[in-house]
């Protein structure tokens, strides 16, 4: 039953837009300009001299029927879902989070020993390099 009221208030919230669009752009704004008058002022000719009042009465029609079939269509959509939103229904397990935890801790674990054999190389290549000018200046003098 509530995909049948999904359907139809679909169609209508699809068919209103589109009406409500095709209206809006018929109109002439205030100054004259629009659609209106690229259509070299056939606005009038179709829909008489008051087509502004009508235009406006059908844009305000078709506005509230937009908008109240998409109110509804939220509504029976959310109660579809249980009334979760899409980050509950998305929600990580706990399993998987505490499996990507362990995982962090590893990789941060990895490069903190890394970070030490690379500072252990650094340290003993200063080393290596610093003996052989201390031992130079010995040799030279005898």
């Amino acid at each position: 039953m509530t995909t049948f009221f999904t359907v139809i208030l679909t169609i209508i919230s699809i068919l209103s837009a589109i009406l409500l669009i095709g209206i809006i752009l018929i109109q002439q704004n205030k100054s004259g300009g629009g659609l209106g008058a690229v259509s070299g002022g056939m606005t009038e000719n179709m829909f008489g001299a008051s087509a502004g009042n009508v235009l406006t009465k059908a844009t305000t029609w078709l506005a509230i029927v937009f908008l109240i079939s998409t109110l509804f269509l939220a509504t029976v959509k959310g109660r579809m879902r249980g009334g979760k939103s899409l980050v509950e229904d998305a929600a990580i397990p706990a399993t998987v989070a505490t499996e990507a935890a362990e995982a962090a801790a590893a990789v941060d674990s990895a490069v903190k020993e890394a970070a030490a054999a690379t500072e252990a190389a650094a340290t003993e290549a200063a080393a290596t390099e610093a003996a052989p000018a201390a031992e130079a200046p010995a040799e030279n003098a005898n």
